[in-house]
């Protein structure tokens, strides 16, 4: 009856739950200001959708799939 623990023990495990929170907020974003797009055919909302994801995309490493601060870049 032992549930696994749902904390996180290294910093790797924390990293990793920080990628999940930001991903899903991320896509939850996007899509919200894609919806009221497409309700209002305001172009303003699918540029902020586009702008999110370039930022995401300009932050994320994807060889070594993990954030990397601006200030590395």
């Amino acid at each position: 009856m032992n549930d696994p623990s749902r904390v996180c023990n290294t910093k790797q495990q924390l990293e990793k739950l920080i990628m999940d929170v930001t991903i899903h907020d991320l896509n939850h974003q996007m899509q919200q200001l894609i919806a009221t797009y497409k309700k209002t055919g305001d172009e303003h909302y699918k540029v902020d959708a586009e702008y999110l994801r370039s930022e995401f995309d300009s932050w994320w490493d994807y060889d070594t799939a993990e954030f990397v601060p601006p200030a590395q870049l």
